[in-house]
């Protein structure tokens, strides 16, 4: 559960805290207020990517924290980061680079292990997600969350990871000693191409945002220098005119309101002329640095033409390339040897894969009748839904031997077809949230975030959406992002979003509505109107009774 949520200078929020209760916290507020940028910063803290553009124009660095409750973690998860039952702190801050540091109750940690802790602490259903629900992947993916099959499926994993060594090593016994001898050479030149680029998690990111300024490098120096000249002209003249306004208040004390005013300006002016004249000497590069810049670029697209689509993809190359070596240089069994060991590797795997297959066979028919019990509460007339796991023993691979696919039909008389080929987007958004709200009977994480979950769908089934979150609500902290009234009126706290403009730049705020104010925002919701009429207020009033609120 999230207790506390404090966002600084993040994209177009300069400084919000919020403490969201249990149950179901509602965000409204005019499209491009900032409601979805709540969400991401959430995300950011848990691990997401992100790049130089996520910094507030003007900032120094962005920051965000939060602050949760450890009982939903791993015993595992808990005795490594020394976290007892009550609230732990993570942060995580981003500068102009676009590097970021992070920490876990004050210790340094990685993007892989806030990605890790997070994911037993908050589920994102994003505006777009539904559509991740169309991959065969995806979809067996959540069939093993809903059955808590990750340790069986982690088991096939690693026996056929087992089995497809033995059959390198076979096929390698099974060289000549010049085939053999090339694989070795063109293995070793490969890994120590990788190696000898001595790559980092998280450079190519830092140097992609850092390269912009590099090559641009002597435009900002001349532009922030001009503007430096300019600054502290005008705070010069700014301090020369509150000389003069001090000695106007002395003799009129109805000006020292504007001596107030202009002293602050003054100072103002002068930080950000001292502040612009530091940027224009760090912004200085010299030569050697853009080249190093580029040339690591450079670098890491060679090896991503060559070994991967990514520099995570690159360094699990390497570790292929170092057991393909490791097998090569050490063929001490013979080749029956061998062979006994494949069979018995082979058939330890089709064991394995079988018993998953059962499990997931189970697991299918009942989150099948889970969501089809959900989908029924979410304005489907006639809706069937089924999962299907079909087993082939001659397709056994990494996840097993099972071919997963939903499939669904709203129309009466229609056949079951894949999910992907037969629902709207409508109906992908009901869906999903059938799904959401089964797998969380099954998981342990304790807080879910839906973002315009109701999108595409009316008044009527937003109504239902609405009490389907409400119950939701009831076992998980729930965040929803909802342009229907009929949603928001369900929420137990409710949350207005809205941007103004703050010297010129946008800002983001976010407020707690009290009742009359929650009356007023959701009659502005049913009409569009920024002044409720009285009978939108008399619509808002019955919404809400209707909601229990």
């Amino acid at each position: 559960m999230l207790k506390k949520l404090s966002i600084r200078n993040f994209a177009v929020i300069e400084s919000l805290d919020l403490e969201p209760g249990p149950g179901l916290n509602i965000f409204t507020g005019e499209t491009g207020a900032g409601k979805s940028i709540i969400i991401s910063a959430l995300g950011f803290l848990l691990g997401e990517r992100s790049g130089s553009d996520i910094l507030r124009p003007g900032a120094a660095a962005a920051e965000v924290e939060g602050e949760f409750r450890a009982e939903n973690l791993p015993p595992g998860l808990l005795e490594r980061w020394g976290l007892k039952d009550g609230a732990f702190t993570i942060r995580r801050q981003a500068d102009p680079r676009g590097r970021t540091r992070a920490a876990i109750n004050g210790a340094a940690a990685t993007l892989a292990q806030l990605s890790e802790i997070g994911s037993f602490l908050v589920d994102f259903h994003g505006q777009n997600e539904h559509q991740s629900l169309l991959k065969p992947e995806t979809q067996r993916d959540l069939l093993d969350r809903y059955g808590k099959l990750e340790k069986e499926a982690k088991a096939v994993e690693e026996a056929w990871s087992a089995a497809r060594a033995l059959e390198e090593s076979l096929n390698a016994v099974s060289m000549s000693e010049d085939e053999r001898g090339r694989l070795l050479d063109l293995y070793r030149f490969q890994l120590a191409e990788i190696e000898a680029a001595n790559l980092k998690e998280g450079e190519e990111e830092e140097l992609e945002a850092l390269w912009p300024r590099l090559k641009n490098s002597e435009k900002l120096f001349s532009l922030s220098g001009d503007a430096h000249g300019f600054l502290d002209d005008a705070a010069g003249n700014s301090e020369k005119a509150l000389e003069k306004l001090k000695a106007l208040s002395a003799i009129d004390p109805t000006a020292e309101p504007l001596t107030a005013r202009l002293a602050a300006a003054a100072i103002e002016l002068r930080d950000l002329s001292g502040e612009l004249r530091a940027y224009g000497k760090g912004v200085h590069s010299n030569p050697g640095e853009v080249d190093r810049c580029l040339s690591r670029l450079e670098k890491f697209k060679s090896l991503k033409k060559k070994y991967g689509a990514d520099i995570p993809a690159v360094l699990a190359k390497a570790e292929e390339l170092r057991k393909k070596l490791n097998g090569l240089e050490d063929l001490t069994l013979d080749r029956s040897e061998l062979e006994k060991k494949l069979a018995a590797a082979r058939g330890k795997l089709e064991k394995l894969a079988l018993a998953l297959h059962d499990r997931r066979l189970a697991a299918a028919k009942k989150l099948s009748a889970e969501i089809l019990k959900e989908a029924e509460g979410l304005g489907f007339k006639e809706v069937r839904f089924s999962v299907d796991a079909a087993y082939d023993e001659a397709a056994i691979a990494s996840s097993g031997g099972d071919s997963v696919e939903y499939l669904f039909t709203a129309n009466p008389g229609y056949p079951l077809r894949p999910l992907r080929y037969t629902a709207s987007g409508g109906e992908m958004a009901r869906i999903m949230l059938a799904l959401k709200t089964a797998l969380s009977r099954a998981d342990r994480i304790g807080a879910q975030v839906f973002d315009e979950v109701d999108a595409g769908v009316g008044s009527v089934t937003g109504r239902l959406v609405g009490e389907k979150l409400a119950r939701l609500a009831a076992q998980k902290q729930i965040f929803c992002i909802t342009h229907l009234p009929q949603v928001a009126a369900f929420g137990t706290a409710h949350y207005f979003v809205e941007k103004d403009v703050k010297a010129g730049v946008a800002a983001a705020s976010v407020r707690l509505l009290d009742a009359p104010a929650r009356e007023k925002e959701i009659a502005r919701m049913l009409g569009g109107k920024k002044q409720s009429t009285d009978l939108g207020l008399k619509h808002a009033r019955e919404l809400l009774a209707e909601a229990g609120k």
